[in-house]
C-alpha cells in the first residue's frame, strides 16, 4: 500500500481503505477497512448499510473526486455513529475536492478508518425506546421444593443478520419488572415479591456486556456484566442470580435468576441467532413442612427495545417482536 499523507491517491490506496485491498467487492478481514464496518461485515462487525458509494476502483483507474468524497462521507457516518459528530473529518479530508483536481492523501482518513474498525461495537447515542406490553407470569407451589421458569422470546424478523446489525449498532434489550403481587398473603410469597420487585427489578443486554440487575439488596451469587448478546449460546447463561436475604431461615436459600440464550443460527455472516430468549427462574430450595408455606405470586414484567440511533445509520435491523 502506497498511501502516504500528501501523496497522490492511487486505486490500491483507495481499495485498501474501502475494502481492505480486495478488489472483488468482498470483505477482507485481515486489513482494517470501512466496508467491513458499514456494510454486511461478519460476526460482531457490520451495520448492514448501503455502501455503493465506496465501490472498489478497478486496476490502475483514477480515483475520482466523487469516489473519494463517497469514501469520506461514509467514513464520517461511521465516526458520527460511534463517537459523535464532533469526531467527523472536516477540512483536510474532502473539502475543496472537485472534478479534475488532484486528490492528495490525508492521514486523518487512514486514521479514521482504523478508528471505526477498532470501535465496531461503539455507539455515541441510541435511538428511541419501544416500550413493551406487560406480561403476567404466575409462580405457584406448595411448601416443598420447586422451580419455576417463565420465558420471553425476542424475535428479529429479518433473521440472524438483522440481530447482528441491531446489537453491532448499539441496540439494547431491557427487561423490567413492573410489579409483583402476593396473591395469597403468605410469607413465602412476600419473600418472592421482594426478590423480584426489589432485588432483581430489571436489567439490560448489550452487544458484549450487560447490566445484570437494576435493583438492589439480597445476596448476589452472579452478576455477569461481561455477558452480552455475542457471548450468549444455545445453552442458558446466567446474567443475574440473587439469593434471599430474608431473616427467616425457611427462605434464606431460595433464589431468583435471569438467564439468556439464542437459537444459535449463524447464517452466512457469522451471526449468533435471530431469536433471543430470556429465562426468568425462581428456585425454592428449602423444605420445612409445617413452617414453610404455599407460594402464589404474579410477576408483571415487560421487554423494552432500545433501538440504535438513526441519524448516521439507516434501519437495517427491521421489525423486532416480543412474545
Amino acid at each position: 500500500m502506497a498511501y502516504t499523507a500528501g501523496g497522490i491517491i492511487q486505486s490500491i490506496d483507495y481499495n485498501y481503505l474501502a475494502w481492505g485491498g480486495n478488489t472483488t467487492g468482498t470483505y477482507s478481514g485481515t486489513i482494517k477497512n470501512l466496508a467491513m464496518i458499514m456494510g454486511t461485515g461478519f460476526g460482531p462487525r457490520g451495520y448492514g448499510q448501503t455502501i455503493t458509494a465506496i465501490n472498489v476502483v478497478a486496476g490502475a483507474d483514477t480515483v475520482t473526486a466523487t469516489q473519494w468524497a463517497g469514501l469520506v462521507h461514509t467514513l464520517n457516518k461511521a465516526l458520527g455513529h460511534q463517537t459523535g459528530s464532533g469526531s467527523q473529518l472536516a477540512s483536510g479530508s474532502n473539502i475543496g475536492i472537485t472534478a479534475g483536481a488532484t486528490i492528495a492523501a490525508f492521514s486523518n482518513v487512514s486514521t479514521g478508518v482504523t478508528t471505526v474498525y477498532d470501535g465496531a461495537n461503539s455507539a455515541a447515542t441510541t435511538g428511541s425506546t419501544i416500550t413493551g406490553a406487560d406480561f403476567a407470569a404466575s409462580i405457584t407451589g406448595g411448601a416443598s421444593t420447586f422451580e419455576n421458569i417463565f420465558t420471553r422470546q425476542i424475535r428479529f424478523w429479518g433473521g440472524p443478520d438483522a440481530a447482528r446489525y441491531f446489537f453491532n449498532a448499539g441496540g439494547q434489550i431491557k427487561w423490567v419488572i413492573t410489579s409483583v403481587t402476593n396473591n395469597n398473603g403468605t410469607l413465602t410469597s412476600a419473600d418472592l415479591v421482594t426478590q423480584w420487585g426489589t432485588y432483581q427489578a430489571g436489567g439490560t443486554l448489550f452487544n458484549t456486556s450487560s447490566t445484570p440487575r437494576t435493583g438492589s439488596g439480597g445476596t448476589v451469587n452472579t452478576a455477569n456484566t461481561s455477558l452480552g448478546f455475542w457471548q450468549a449460546g444455545t445453552l442458558t447463561s446466567t446474567i443475574s442470580q440473587i439469593t434471599s436475604a430474608n431473616y427467616r431461615y425457611e427462605y434464606n436459600q431460595d433464589f431468583t435468576n435471569v438467564r439468556v440464550r439464542t437459537d444459535g443460527v449463524a447464517g452466512s455472516n457469522g451471526a449468533n441467532g435471530g431469536n433471543l430468549f430470556i429465562d426468568f427462574g425462581t428456585s425454592k430450595t428449602n423444605n420445612f413442612p409445617g413452617l414453610d408455606d404455599d407460594t402464589n405470586v404474579t410477576v408483571n414484567h415487560r421487554i423494552d427495545i432500545v433501538l440504535p440511533e438513526n441519524v448516521f445509520l439507516a434501519n437495517t435491523w427491521g421489525i423486532i417482536g416480543v412474545s
